[in-house]
């Protein structure tokens, strides 16, 4: 006779070796659904996570960060309007032939078909108009056809449209960086406004030039410092090519070698931090040097053009200037080891404070340089 409690424990032994098999094959199934289903959100990570390696790399690009004061030089890409003005007559009348056709900030591209590059050469269209003449303007960005009647001037017999116009600048200004592989550089870390209309100024052509600091007016609350400085015409180092709100940007001339060539790894926006750093600076003449800074705060926006704010915390630095003076502009700040940006302006109520730019911003806007 058979043993019960034997049989039965056949019996449980069978089922559970039935139950295991077929949760195997379950869990095979299954598995198989889930690898399939998960594919493309695995892909996303993996894509994530070659943005990450992609951005190591550009991390360890290397440039010169040069503190230089420089002299520059540009010529505006066609001739910029400043104002309107009237015009006296022989007979002691007055009219403003540019009134309502003209305007603070226009870029006079043409006179008639030939193209301006000087205001010299628009006041000689001028004077040869023989009734109105026709001005290619770019306001807005946008292009207009402004037909103006010249009036003949008491003072000089000529024919005048009655503006006030600009075709080039010039000034002071600190080299950021260069890249020493394509020598491209990037100065100043904001645009060159126009001071009169406060509007960008459009390059030509231009040069950054060798400059010697003269003297130093210290800043004070409510009234920025400045650098006064005389600027070598003989002594080129690079051309400029763009002039942006985040700078100047342009080439290097081959041939010249007045420049550091120590190489630094450059800062991702998410590596720059509250704390000390140093800036790089030629301010006191000679050698350039490093002075102590600290940065105050780091704007979440990786896109902002103000990007930091910088206090100067250098004795020997506020001894001499009292902080950020107009010339220091480009000066590049440095934290642990690595480039995060350039001064770019100064808090006019407190010359020991003011803007960063970040450096990956600058290297944005320079790469169309």
């Amino acid at each position: 006779m058979k043993n019960p409690a034997a049989t039965h424990k056949k019996f449980l032994f069978f089922a559970l070796t039935i139950l295991v098999v077929s949760l195997i094959l379950h869990l095979i199934f299954n598995l198989r659904d889930y690898v399939e289903i998960q594919a493309y959100p695995y892909n996303e990570i993996f894509y994530e996570d070659s943005i990450t390696v992609t951005s190591q790399r550009q991390e360890t690009q290397l440039l010169v960060p040069v503190g230089i004061t420089v002299g520059v030089r540009f010529y505006t890409d066609g001739i910029m309007v400043l104002r309107t003005d009237k015009i006296v007559g022989n007979d002691g009348t007055s009219s403003n032939p540019s009134e309502g056709k003209l305007f603070p900030g226009d870029i006079v591209l043409k006179a008639g078909d030939t193209t301006m590059f000087s205001h010299s050469q628009l006041s000689q269209a001028i004077s040869n108009a023989t009734n109105s003449i026709t001005l290619e303007v770019l306001r807005d960005s946008k292009t207009h056809s402004v037909d103006i009647t010249p009036a003949i001037s008491g003072d000089d017999g000529r024919a005048k449209i009655g503006c006030w116009v600009r075709d080039s600048t010039q000034g002071l200004g600190t080299i950021t960086y260069y890249d020493p592989n394509t020598r491209h550089f990037g100065a100043l870390g904001h645009g060159i406004m126009d001071v009169d209309t406060r509007k960008l100024m459009t390059v030509r052509h231009g040069q950054i030039m060798e400059s010697n600091i003269i003297d130093i007016v210290k800043g004070k609350k409510g009234e920025p410092g400045e650098l006064i400085g005389e600027i070598r015409p003989d002594a080129v180092i690079g051309a400029i090519s763009k002039n942006t709100t985040l700078g100047l940007y342009g080439q290097l001339s081959p041939s010249y070698s007045g420049l550091p060539t120590a190489t630094y790894a450059i800062a991702r926006h998410d590596q720059i931090h509250q704390g000390p750093a140093k800036i790089f600076s030629n301010i006191e003449g000679g050698d350039i040097k490093t002075y102590d800074v600290y940065i105050e705060s780091v704007n979440e926006d990786a896109d902002a053009e103000k990007g930091m704010v910088v206090r100067i915390t250098d004795q020997g630095l506020i001894t001499r200037t009292n902080g950020i003076v107009q010339g220091m502009s480009g000066s590049p700040i440095v934290q642990d080891g690595k480039i995060v940006g350039a001064i770019t302006h100064v808090f006019v109520q407190n010359p020991l404070r003011g803007y960063g730019v970040f450096i990956e911003k600058m290297l944005l806007e320079g790469k169309a340089a």
